[in-house]
């Protein structure tokens, strides 16, 4: 009798041992979650591993350790705490979940799409789940399946305006313009202070053509702080489809002086803002600016040299198209401006090796007209007239009277 009560009694302590190593357990794994969410991975990694110490079949802290691996860029670590979760409850979810992402992120395709598929059918409305496979298959460029994903994801969760922001760019890159249009606006309305969505809808509208609401957007994105710099290039650029030039100016001389931007870019479309307006001093110091430390930027060259046009400097126009065409021996409008300066200096034989390379390289009507007057000038009225008729045919204007005179 008395071993029995000895053995009940320690089958009673086993118990309570066991019962606080459990309790123990779920202590350090809640502080663990609370590390995790704080982004204090390390701490959390080391109560994790406590937890698989003391319950080595806890396979949630398996899944969670290897999130603060991957979290930390140690994929090889993660990698093998999902593997273990995997192999302690193959009907968790979430370690299916967070091995896509992480494979995903190594571009192993096809095994990220095993895993989130996994994980959608152990776990049905799994928003995130569907979202990450969303980004796949925008990643393998499968946009109805990433828009479809998208679709059910709203049906779950329909008060969330991001998903209507992803969806919009999923649309954008099938250019359903319309769908995509009805996303965005979708999105700021949910939430007006959505800075993202008006930036993301400006890159739309500027992209389908429309710089005014592109302006619009983007502004309200600057006022938001999304993004200021990008978002104040990308208005200037809409300020300069839009020929309003003065206002593309001040947002340009804001990227280059506030924001301390060396951007060749900006000085260069600052530059052609100035031109446009006939500055052409202020114009002629932006694209020297830039020839000087950057003597290969083929548009500074010919921007400067068609100022140097203006400015009836001949020979420094002709100067800067031979470099520009050094860099880029394809320019055929350079080889038509450089052919007209020719043409002014009355060095017909340079203008028409100019003009018959720039025709090499693509039809143009002017090309083609300059060249049918060389001809003329030299007595080749048959081929002066097949050059008018050609530039007249392709709706050079100038040439269609000029053939009626002079073929007819």
């Amino acid at each position: 009798m008395r071993n029995i009560t000895a053995l009940i009694c320690f089958i009673f302590i086993l118990l309570f041992i066991d019962k606080g190593n459990a309790q123990s357990s779920a202590e350090l794994y809640n502080n663990g979650l609370a590390m995790e969410k704080d982004a204090k991975y390390t701490e959390a990694i080391e109560l994790f591993t406590k937890v698989i110490d003391k319950s080595p079949f806890y396979y949630e802290a398996f899944t969670e350790r290897g999130y603060c691996f991957y979290s930390t860029d140690k994929n090889a670590e993660a990698l093998k705490d999902y593997n273990s979760a995997i192999a302690k409850n193959k009907d968790y979810h979430l370690p299916y979940y967070y091995r896509g992402m992480l494979y995903l992120d190594q571009e192993e395709y096809e095994k990220a799409t095993a895993d989130l598929n996994k994980c959608i059918s152990l776990k049905p409305n799994f928003v995130d789940a569907y979202i990450k496979r969303a980004e796949l298959n925008i990643a393998t460029k499968n946009y109805d399946a990433a828009i479809s994903d998208y679709n059910k994801t709203i049906s779950i969760r329909n008060n969330d305006a991001s998903l209507y922001l992803k969806r919009a760019k999923a649309y954008n890159k099938i250019k359903k313009k319309q769908e995509a249009a009805k996303d965005y606006s979708k999105a700021i309305e949910m939430k007006p202070d959505f800075a993202e969505a008006y930036y993301e809808r400006g890159i739309y509208n500027f992209s389908f053509g429309k710089p005014e609401a592109a302006i619009s957007d983007f502004t309200k994105a600057i006022q938001l702080n999304y993004k200021p710099k990008e978002a104040l290039y990308k208005r200037a650029d809409a300020y300069y489809q839009s020929k309003k030039y003065n206002e593309a100016i001040t947002d340009f001389t804001k990227l280059i002086e506030e924001f301390k931007s060396t951007n060749s870019d900006h000085l260069v479309k600052r530059g052609k803002c100035y031109y446009a307006l006939n500055n052409n001093e202020a114009a002629l110091k932006d694209f020297s600016k830039v020839i000087n430390t950057d003597r290969a930027n083929e548009e500074a060259l010919i921007m400067r040299a068609n100022i140097f046009v203006r400015q009836n400097k001949a020979q420094l126009a002709i100067m800067d198209y031979k470099k520009a065409l050094a860099i880029n021996p394809d320019n055929a409008n350079a080889y038509i401006a450089r052919a007209k300066m020719y043409i002014n200096q009355k060095k017909y034989d340079l203008a028409l090796e100019d003009l018959n390379q720039a025709l090499k390289l693509k039809p143009d009507g002017e090309a083609y007209f300059l060249r049918g007057g060389i001809k003329s000038n030299k007595n080749d009225k048959s081929g002066a007239c097949k050059d008018l008729k050609a530039a007249a045919d392709m709706g050079y204007q100038e040439a269609v009277s000029k053939y009626d005179d002079y073929c007819k």
